[in-house]
């Protein structure tokens, strides 16, 4: 379901699989790192050039919308950093403005039509906070705009992948990424998920 974008995310996908199998007992269903194995090997088994490809192609696009975005310290998170995206999947960028309408004029004066979602974030434990997604649409790519406050760039919220803080790269690391070798391959260390999968 993740690979044919028939659901949004790891919860989406339980769920829709649940309904499907007419499960309601969740305990039994596999944890968000084990779903990432899989997709991984699925990709390495079926899809390894496709995703090579689509990676270095996403990460160089990611790059050019960061340059653009520089005011707002964008911060490359997802599967585009992961190497691990789908054709459907777009380039998320957290972006960091004490106030959502800076990103919007900046938006508006360069005439790039958006639209607005609303996303929430674990913080830890019980703690969620919303933030706004705006959606444009960048070297014919979707792209998520996360806007955060700025106290959000020191303190990440937790990722759905492994509850750790999130993964992000900074326009200095993923220009280095992309000179190196590995600039179309999965991320070392979400790569060693795929080895530790039980």
């Amino acid at each position: 379901m993740l690979i044919d974008g028939e659901a949004d995310d790891f919860g989406d996908a339980k769920r829709r699989a649940a309904d499907y199998l007419g499960l309601t007992e969740t305990r039994s269903f596999p944890d968000n790192r084990q779903v990432m194995s899989a997709i991984m090997e699925y990709q390495r088994l079926f899809d390894a050039a496709g995703t090579a490809e689509r990676t270095l192609n996403l990460r160089k696009v990611a790059l050019a919308a960061m340059k653009n975005l520089a005011e707002f310290q964008p911060r490359l998170v997802g599967p585009a950093l992961y190497g691990t995206a789908f054709e459907h999947s777009p380039i998320t960028l957290h972006l960091f403005s004490d106030e959502l309408e800076a990103v919007t004029r900046f938006l508006m004066a360069r005439r790039i039509p958006y639209t607005l979602d609303e996303r929430s974030f674990r913080l830890g434990g019980r703690q969620f906070e919303d933030f706004v997604v705006v959606a444009v649409e960048f070297q014919e790519q979707a792209l998520d705009l996360v806007v955060m406050p700025h106290v959000r760039l020191a303190h990440p919220p937790l990722s759905p992948l492994d509850g750790a803080p999130y993964r992000r790269l900074a326009m200095p690391g993923l220009t280095a990424l992309l000179d190196s070798p590995a600039a179309s391959e999965v991320l070392p260390e979400i790569a060693l998920l795929r080895s530790s999968k039980p």
